[in-house]
């Protein structure tokens, strides 16, 4: 899996702490009957059995089985003052206005 941060989301993500066996969880989260349709969730969280571990800068970034099938291999994570954190991969922007759930 390749993760790029950005600057601006480094320097965001700078100002939280990661308590040990913690990381920041990029999830996806099934809605709909059919599960067709997803949103996605970034949050303090505890590793899990599956989770790909993935360090870039020194900040712990876990993601699971499903949130890697359905986001792909290739993600960028930025941030802007006025919208928060935003996620997207080569070909599209998954979310933005995603704020950090602390656990």
């Amino acid at each position: 899996m390749e993760l790029t941060v950005k600057d601006a989301a480094q320097s965001e993500l700078g100002k939280l702490s990661f308590p040990k066996d913690t990381a920041l969880r990029i999830d996806v989260v099934l809605s709909g009957d059919c599960g067709c349709a997803f949103s996605v969730q970034l949050a303090v969280d505890e590793l899990r059995k599956n989770d790909t571990l993935i360090y870039q800068n020194s900040i712990p970034f876990c993601i699971d089985l499903l949130t890697k099938r359905n986001l792909g291999d290739v993600l960028t994570l930025d941030y802007d003052l006025v919208l928060g954190f935003s996620l997207s991969s080569p070909d599209e922007l998954f979310s933005d206005r995603l704020q950090i759930r602390l656990s």
